[in-house]
């Protein structure tokens, strides 16, 4: 197989703080790669050292980055797709031509020379980034990106991604913010794609159908793994297994030398010298094994101790926006009992979030009913990070100024033991937020909300920017919690293991399905076939 890039000896460090130490990588053509890591770890970072954004440091042996010199396919090129579109400086763009961004070089040659623009494959170029679009449902091709939603500027980088000539693909969370048909038009294309790519996701279910080799970030190595996400999921699991049957026989043998170590002076003085550093190997192995062992993040849901099974209703619910003589939907009926948990389904703009509004009650129904449980308490975590302060510490937004954190069954925890729960190391207490990553303020954000009491819980996209360990164990906590949840999300694994009930938003119409989504998910792809053929 042809090497297209290979690094050696890549080491980085911010402060205190070890990101890689003499990591290697090698990417060969074609290489379907999806890279893993607890967030603050490295992923992003890595994207920007391959895209030359971000310099190693300088050590000895030095960093090495040896890129493909060889003819078309087999040739080193690379793009770059980030997770958030560019805006600051470009808010005046329209589609068609905000692609000029990310090829200045080309928009010169537009400009000054249009005969050098076609022998560097520009009209390719610019027709497959507008088909592109248009597949994704981009058809108004003048509208400035500024005007866009989270989601339609989300299409652009995947148009912008698919359309590219280069040869390995980066891409840093692409399905956040998208609906989940655009999502499954993604993936087929992605999947017919001949290209490497390396793809950082929190999608389980888009990891385990497009990647052939995973790559994961820890302790400050790339560690590489042949095999699909779900081989690599199996391996862990036997690796699991092995490491505490190998922890539980060291255990034994250091009960065992311990109890030979703390006999008394007369057998200190024959003591073996040799059997002394075995013991102190021993212990080491132990130490490190136990470190590397899966820690358990805490997450504590705490609901009230109501009884009413009925939390909230609406019947022949409608609602326009002031001003607006459309409706956004009418005549919706349902209800939330305790230990539902709703996954609310629809493509961006049905009015989902409205519809949490409304439940809310920060909206009004325009017309119909909306009741609620006398004393409801209804707590709604935002996919927006808006309450960290990026200048606050993590000890500032979990103690408030106080050393312990009241948690919602009125226990209190010491907060640096708290913060530690989260998978974060106490050393990062006092670190100002804006030092921090995305998925480590998601994660933080996270252990606020689950300081907060409530009866139902929206959560709206909880899994973007966290990490797989992250979601699974909150997965786990949902559904183990007894009061109601709603859910938006784009993340099809999450949502299968979670809900047991559903809610389709379309074209103004609620439809109820007593079953989670793994069992409406047929109808929703016969429903997306019906489409098609219209």
């Amino acid at each position: 197989m042809s090497i297209l890039c290979n690094l050696k000896n890549l080491s980085l460090n911010f402060g205190l703080k070890t990101i890689f130490n003499k990591a290697q990588l090698t990417v060969n053509v074609g290489d379907r790669i999806g890279l893993l890591g607890l967030n603050g770890k490295g992923k992003s970072t890595l994207f920007k050292i391959l895209n030359g954004e971000v310099t190693p440091d300088h050590t000895t042996p030095p960093f090495e980055f040896h890129k493909a010199r060889g003819e078309d396919n087999q040739r080193f090129s690379l793009f770059y797709v980030p997770q958030e579109l560019p805006l600051e400086g470009n808010e005046h763009l329209t589609i068609n031509d905000y692609l000029f961004v990310f090829y200045p070089e080309l928009k010169v040659m537009f400009e000054n020379n249009l005969e050098d623009f076609e022998q560097h494959h520009g009209w390719d170029l610019i027709s497959n980034y507008e088909s592109f679009l248009k597949y994704f449902n981009l058809l108004d091709l003048d509208k400035l990106v500024s005007e866009l939603s989270g989601g339609e500027q989300k299409k652009i980088l995947l148009s912008l991604g698919l359309s590219s000539m280069a040869n390995l693909i980066l891409w840093d969370e692409p399905t956040n913010h998208l609906d989940i048909e655009t999502i499954r038009l993604f993936e087929d294309e992605l999947n017919s794609c001949q290209k490497a790519f390396m793809l950082i996701t929190h999608d389980r279910y888009l990891l385990s159908k497009l990647t052939k080799r995973i790559l994961h970030i820890q302790n400050g190595v790339i560690e590489s793994f042949s095999g699909s996400y779900t081989d690599y999921l199996q391996f862990l699991e036997e690796s699991e297994h092995s490491k505490m049957k190998l922890l539980e026989k060291l255990r034994n043998n250091l009960d065992r030398e311990q109890a030979w170590m703390r006999q008394g002076v007369k057998a200190r003085r024959t003591r073996s010298k040799k059997r002394v550093e075995n013991f102190n190997e021993l212990k080491d192995k132990v130490t490190t094994i136990v470190s590397s062992a899966k820690r358990n993040l805490e997450l504590n849901l705490s609901q009230s101790n109501r009884q009413t099974k009925v939390l909230a209703s609406f019947s022949d619910m409608s609602f326009a926006y002031p001003g607006s003589e459309k409706l956004l939907f009418e005549s919706l009926n349902g209800e939330i009992q305790k230990g539902n948990k709703i996954g609310l389904l629809g493509n961006n703009g049905v009015g989902k979030t409205t519809l949490l509004k409304l439940i809310l009650e920060e909206l009004r129904p325009t017309s119909g009913q909306l009741k609620t449980a006398e004393g409801l308490k209804v707590q709604y975590f935002s996919q927006k990070r808006d309450e960290l302060e990026t200048e606050s510490t993590p000890y500032q937004v979990l103690g408030d100024g106080s050393d312990f954190v009241e948690l919602p069954d009125g226990s209190k925890r010491h907060v640096f033991s708290y913060f530690e729960s989260f998978l974060f190391h106490r050393n990062d207490i006092h670190r100002p937020l804006k030092t921090f990553s995305g998925g480590e303020k998601s994660r933080l954000q996270l252990a606020l909300n689950l300081t907060r009491i409530g009866d139902i819980l929206i959560f709206d996209e909880p899994t973007n920017d966290l990490d797989l360990e992250t979601i699974q164990i909150l997965e786990e906590k949902l559904g183990a919690f007894p009061g109601a949840v709603i859910l938006i999300s784009h993340d099809r694994t999450f949502l299968s293991t979670v809900t047991n009930k559903v809610w389709l938003l379309e074209a103004g119409k609620l439809q109820n399905f007593e079953g989670g989504y793994e069992q409406v998910a047929p109808y929703l792809e016969a429903l997306e076939m019906e489409r098609d053929l219209k």
